[in-house]
């Protein structure tokens, strides 16, 4: 039996009364027609994405090819991915959905990748959590860009501080031969999209990478959903 979109609005519209939900970036009450963030938090948003020539970031690397990000670490950014994070709140990477869907043509006109995979969690910080945010992360972008997600094949095998409490060098040894590849036959040959939510100094990128390149991956770049940036200052100004 179809049900009349009428009474689904009247049903949603009492759910939405019992249960008021809130915006994933101001924690204000959503109107019935919003989803996950407020329209005025959705605004910011389109206003702070990269254009496409500031997607593709020029910072210097070691073991990754390149690094594509869709948003500076600023607000309304922040506080999504650490309600996704650090409150549970899974639902609300679908509020990049047609992000991923925008940066997908400009993926293809730079390379073409046999395969995404996440930067993986270690087995004890994943049991926590419940889930890993840069694997539903992956799992939207393998859905918009058609390329295919290998799961497992990069593994995190030490457990160290988490990389957000510690300096720069700090995050460097801290992740010294955290890495391993479980099936190197696997990926001999072919070049990966590394999925992760947050690039900061690039240290966990790069020790992934550094670790699927001595593996036998042939290429190995990074796509993340936010970078940190340097020019604070003009950043505010951009979301203002």
């Amino acid at each position: 039996m179809e049900w009349h979109p009428q009474i689904l609005d009247y049903g949603e519209a009492l759910m939405r009364l019992l249960y008021p939900a809130s915006c994933g970036a101001c924690s204000s009450l959503l109107e019935l027609e919003e989803k996950g963030i407020c329209v005025a938090c959705r605004i910011r948003l389109a206003r702070l994405r990269f254009d496409p020539g500031r997607a593709l970031l020029d910072r210097p690397f070691k073991n990754l090819g390149k690094a594509w990000c869709l948003y500076p670490y600023a607000s309304p950014v922040k506080e999504i991915l650490a309600g996704i994070k650090f409150l549970g709140k899974r639902w609300l990477l679908r509020v990049f959905r047609r992000d991923f869907e925008w940066i997908t043509p400009l993926l293809a006109l730079e390379h073409s990748y046999d395969a995404l995979t996440p930067v993986p969690l270690h087995v004890s910080r994943l049991l926590t959590r419940e889930f890993n945010q840069a694997e539903i992360a992956a799992e939207h972008l393998s859905a918009a860009s058609g390329i295919p997600l290998m799961r497992g094949i990069l593994k995190k095998s030490v457990r160290g501080p988490a990389q957000s409490t510690l300096g720069r060098r700090e995050r460097r040894l801290n992740l010294f031969k955290t890495f391993e590849v479980p099936a190197p036959e696997k990926i001999r040959g072919k070049t990966f999209l590394l999925v992760d939510d947050i690039l900061t100094s690039g240290a966990t990128a790069e020790e992934a990478a550094g670790t699927l390149r001595k593996a036998g991956a042939r290429r190995v770049d990074l796509f993340a959903l936010a970078a940190t940036i340097e020019r604070a200052p003009a950043l505010e100004e951009a979301v203002s």
